[in-house]
């Protein structure tokens, strides 16, 4: 994540909704997408609504993403490729590895310009046996109308130019619950609500009950966001793990003008050098990826051959 969207969190509201027609957050009913018609994501990529798919088995791990970002000096790359059979996906997954004494920051960075009203991004997550807790890091999307328009944590964005989350698991000091933290949406846009001191730091969308990762498994991760009509608060967010809907969130006012739209997703990994007594202690943080799809529609788990 790039230091300037970077904050300890203070202070935040969590913001929780009820879902429709009585249907209850403990449901789990798997519903198919469009990876039900790919088994294996075989031929997934060609799909109409797929606008970007990686499963890194070619090439430099990073080579098909936009950017790579990192924070902090390490003699090895910022990702590598994961070959161990007993933990890749496949034949090869991709691995990020935060340390006190390496990198503090790993970003994946994919533009989908010029924009969408509606994105989807699916993919698979495996948090290490080192892992206690990070500082922020997940997969996210963001509109962003360009250079400058994030004015720093603790500040709401201006409504033409700019709105941002992360669905990722939070913990450490005063949160209960287990390594790597429950999952959430942590989000900054022009109408996030204030701490009572006049700052803004990120507000959560918080999926009920909570949904903590078990470290050294592979979790199915899925979020969707559709943004909102300009002058109305119809903007919608949802995630689901697993492929069983875990979150739905409405009536959210991202925006204040039509051409301000979708047009990055990434995956992010964060924790200073200095945090890590703070957040679980040890002194490395890591992380697998894979199987990552961005689309236009639902898509699911990946449908056994």
């Amino acid at each position: 994540m790039n230091p300037k969207y970077r904050a300890a969190v203070s202070f935040v509201f969590i913001l929780t909704f009820a879902l429709p027609g009585g249907a209850s957050a403990q449901e789990s009913v798997v519903v198919p997408g469009l990876a039900a018609k790919y088994p294996g994501d075989a031929g997934i990529a060609n799909d109409p609504a797929v606008l970007f798919h990686e499963d890194f088995e070619k090439d430099q791990i990073g080579r098909h993403w936009d950017e790579v970002k990192t924070r902090g000096k390490s003699s090895k790359p910022g990702a590598e490729e994961e070959r161990d059979a007993t933990v890749a996906r496949g034949s090869r997954s991709a691995r990020v590895q935060l340390g006190k004494e390496g990198y503090e920051d790993v970003t994946f960075v994919k533009w989908l310009r010029p924009g969408h009203d509606e994105l989807f991004m699916r993919h698979y997550v495996r948090y290490g046996r080192d892992y206690g807790y990070h500082g922020h890091g997940g997969s996210g999307f963001k509109a962003d109308a360009g250079q400058g328009s994030f004015k720093g944590a603790g500040k709401s964005p201006d409504g033409d130019k700019f709105f941002w989350a992360t669905l990722e698991p939070i913990g450490g000091r005063n949160r209960a619950g287990k390594p790597p933290g429950a999952l959430i949406f942590y989000a900054y846009w022009w109408k996030m609500k204030p701490d009572g001191r006049g700052n803004h730091w990120g507000n959560w969308f918080a999926p009920k009950p909570e949904q903590v990762p078990a470290l050294e498994t592979w979790l199915c991760v899925e979020w969707r966001v559709k943004v909102n009509t300009p002058g109305r608060e119809d903007g919608e967010l949802d995630c689901w793990i697993n492929g069983v809907r875990r979150g739905e969130f409405r009536g959210i006012n991202w925006r204040s003008v039509e051409s301000l739209k979708l047009n990055q997703a990434s995956l992010s990994l964060w924790l200073e050098p200095g945090a890590y007594e703070r957040f679980g202690g040890g002194t490395t943080r890591t992380v697998w990826y894979d199987d990552v799809v961005v689309a236009t529609k639902y898509i699911g788990p990946i449908r056994s051959r």
